[in-house]
């Protein structure tokens, strides 16, 4: 009955745009298909779509809004001082040569990197509404730096999808390395010499800290507004957040409910089986260009499809990260006028990049290393896995990250050092 329904609104709504032979309503009349089709699967399966909303709404609660929402509210916080700025001055020397952005980037690199989808995205809006960034230095930054968190790869998909801790590190090796390679192909996007925040012949340290503690008004500096702001922006966002993921969830368990999935990954399966890749694979791909969790679940089950192929698929979910995340960025840069084009392009970049680097480092570690000991073991499986300790985990990751960065400045103020001392005397040697 309900491809029945289905057939008959969408070859009605057809014809109706092919009158005088020209496809002229199709644009217009996609989103009220849409809606309509969407309505008749909430009346006519109400069961699965009860169960998927409170899905959703169950993994928003207890894992995205404890684990995202400190990190929304402290990066707001950071945004209204002058440590962003000065952050950007000291890694100015790395950043730019790399990624072509400003070193105030690096903040939105490694929270991306260490927090989750969408704190990338959020970072990198907000830095684009202060000035810190030109419009071609966001989409630079925003294609490579919103990035799916190690509590997902190594917690939930390696520990709890796939119950082998081992792969956990291959997984999150692939999709740092394949964000940065995005990263360093996107430094050519957009125009050149046009850039904003080049370094100057000054000090690094000097300029930082002239930065530091000259930014802002006076009447920006009470705790209380600063506080209050940035509470109320992070709980903006953080219910967008959850909105988009209740909303995907349901999308998804109706076509999978549906059979539409299924069979369109049924066609497809017909032409890509000489390649070795099996129905399951196609099928998790299709549910992972939708949502991520639903697509890294779905890969790492199937009988007929060899361990490594399961987790080429699953890290190429991972860096495509879904419609659902995507449409999150969408959400939060709607307000600024950086484009989702290149963002998406990097995904996708990303997404393939990340499934080839970890079917390298699976072929170079010997398919798969079995025997070796669990990655991270302090972290636990999903089931047992508590509001704080993803709080925990997050802050141990971001601790890490923050401290090579402190590492690599250092290690590059002193080869700076070193260089302005040994090359006036070999010069005068020669």
């Amino acid at each position: 009955m309900m491809y029945i329904i289905f057939f008959l609104i969408v070859s009605t709504l057809m014809l109706i745009s092919f009158r005088n032979k020209k496809f002229v309503y199709f644009k217009d009349l996609f989103l009220p298909i849409s809606c309509i089709t969407f309505i008749l699967c909430l009346i006519l399966f109400p069961d699965t779509s009860f169960k998927s909303a409170s899905k959703g709404i169950h993994l928003w609660l207890t894992i995205v809004f404890p684990s995202l929402f400190p990190f929304f509210v402290a990066s707001e916080l950071l945004s209204s001082t002058g440590f962003i700025r000065a952050l950007g001055i000291l890694l100015e020397p790395i950043m730019r040569p790399l990624f072509n952005v400003p070193g105030c980037g690096s903040f939105a690199l490694a929270m991306g990197i260490t927090s989750g989808y969408p704190i990338g995205a959020k970072i990198t809006s907000s830095m684009r509404e202060e000035g810190l960034l030109t419009k071609k230095e966001a989409e630079r930054l925003l294609s490579f730096t919103n990035n799916s968190g190690p509590l997902f790869i190594v917690g939930s998909v390696a520990v709890g999808m796939f119950k082998m801790p081992q792969v956990g590190l291959i997984l999150l090796l692939s999709h740092i390395a394949a964000s940065i390679t995005v990263g360093i192909l996107f430094r050519f996007y957009g125009e050149k010499g046009q850039d904003k925040n080049r370094s100057s012949g000054k000090k690094l340290w000097g300029r930082a800290k002239k930065e530091m503690f000259s930014h802002g008004n006076p009447a920006s500096k009470n705790f209380g507004i600063l506080l209050g702001n940035a509470v109320k922006n992070s709980i903006t966002t953080i219910l967008a957040i959850g909105g988009f993921i209740v909303l995907f969830s349901v999308i998804i368990n109706l076509l999978l409910d549906l059979g539409i999935i299924h069979g369109i990954a049924g066609g497809i399966a017909i032409f890509l089986s000489p390649l070795g890749i099996h129905k399951e694979t196609v099928t998790a791909l299709i549910s992972g260009f939708f949502e991520i969790t639903t697509g890294t679940s779905m890969a790492s089950t199937g009988a007929s499809v060899s361990l490594i192929q399961k987790l080429c698929t699953a890290s190429m979910i991972i860096g495509w990260a879904g419609l659902s995340v995507h449409s999150q960025v969408l959400s939060i840069i709607s307000k600024t006028d950086i484009s989702v084009k290149p963002y998406l392009v990097g995904k996708f970049l990303q997404g393939v990049i990340s499934s080839c680097f970890t079917f390298l480092l699976l072929k170079i570690s010997g398919s798969l290393p079995i025997y070796s000991l669990p990655v991270f073991s302090t972290w636990h499986s999903p089931n047992q896995i508590t509001w704080q300790q993803h709080f925990l985990d997050s802050c141990t990751m971001l601790a890490y990250t923050l401290a090579a960065l402190v590492l690599a400045i250092n290690f590059l103020l002193i080869a700076k050092i070193l260089l302005k001392t040994l090359i006036p005397k070999l010069n005068s040697r020669l």
